[in-house]
Parts: structure tokens; C-alpha cells; sequence
């Protein structure tokens, strides 16, 4: 008497990083986009700023912010990782990247009501 073998998906079991159910979720591509346009604004308003003699005060960005490609870039890959982690997250635990990009989302309104202030006098002609 014989009996098929089958073979396991993966040589670790059956982990893998991204989920194969993993599927186009409409709320993940919305705040993405979301997000995209805050960070554009951010990077538009930042160099504005620096344009008009301010300076960055995030010293963790503060040589980044000075060339708007290496700044775009490491937005874009800031993006890309939110992405990715939100993506893993809604596969495990279903609703989880509404807090995570309500948090994001909040926090880049915060910096770019920061950075108006400061434009305003700017524009205002102060």
C-alpha cells in the first residue's frame, strides 16, 4: 500500500513575510496616499523654510534636509516601510492600520502646522 507524499510550502515551515492571502486593501492605498501627499508637503514646506534661512530642527534630518533628492528619497523609503509594515499587520490582526496611520497621519499634520507657522510671517511679509 502506497501513499502520496506532499512537500511543505517552505523550507522553514510555513512562514513567509509577506502572507499569500495577502490582498489590495482599499483603506491601506487610501492613507498611503494620505500620507504621500503630507510628506510631499513636508518636504515642499521644509525647503521653503531652508530657502528663506531657517533650519531644520530635527537633528536626525538636519544634514538630510539639505538636498531635496536624498530628503525625497528617504521620505519615499519612509513610505515604502509604513507600507510594508502596515500591509503584515492588517494580514495578522484585521483593523490594525487605522490606529497606525491615524498616529503617522496626526504626527505629519502636527510638522506641517509647524512649518505654516513659521512660513506665515514669511508670506505675510514680516
Amino acid at each position: 500500500m502506497a501513499a502520496q507524499v506532499q512537500r511543505a510550502g517552505s523550507p522553514a515551515g510555513h512562514f513567509t513575510l509577506l502572507p499569500a492571502t495577502l490582498h489590495f486593501d482599499r483603506r491601506i492605498a487610501d492613507f498611503s496616499l494620505i500620507l504621500a501627499a503630507l510628506f510631499i508637503l513636508d518636504i515642499v514646506s521644509t525647503h521653503l523654510i531652508l530657502w528663506l534661512g531657517g533650519i531644520e530642527l530635527n537633528p536626525a534630518m538636519a544634514g538630510i534636509v539639505t538636498s531635496p533628492l536624498i530628503h525625497t528619497m528617504v521620505k519615499a523609503a519612509t513610505l515604502l516601510l509604513i507600507i510594508t509594515v502596515s500591509l503584515i499587520a492588517e494580514a495578522n490582526v484585521k483593523g490594525s492600520t487605522i490606529g497606525f496611520y491615524a498616529a503617522i497621519i496626526a504626527l505629519y499634520i502636527l510638522v506641517l502646522v509647524n512649518n505654516t507657522i513659521v512660513l506665515v510671517p514669511y508670506v505675510a511679509g514680516y
